[in-house]
């Protein structure tokens, strides 16, 4: 009889140990930053900082005066041509 006693009290240890948790959860965390996240940021952030440039490019040319933009503008045709990645040798030119 104390043998089925002690078997029945451990059989209810066991059962009990398993359905009651050890630990208490940790609480859901509400700001974690995932990898996707960051690489939104960083796409925003480069959006950002293009727009930025854009209008600081754009104030620059409108404060210029006339001859000024005219230079500009012919300064940015000769890199142009000067500096193409396909640009054509002196003698084609002259002789094609």
């Amino acid at each position: 009889m104390k043998n089925i006693f002690k078997v029945l009290f451990l059989f209810a240890l066991v059962t009990v140990a398993s359905t009651c948790p050890a630990q208490k959860r940790p609480p859901k965390q509400d700001n974690v930053v995932t990898p996707a996240d960051g690489a939104n940021k960083s796409e925003e952030n480069k959006k950002r900082k293009w727009e930025e440039y854009d209008t600081k490019k754009n104030h620059h040319h409108e404060i210029q005066d006339k001859a000024t933009k005219k230079r500009m503008k012919e300064s940015l045709k000769k890199s142009k041509n000067h500096g193409s990645p396909n640009r054509v040798p002196w003698y084609r030119k002259l002789f094609w």
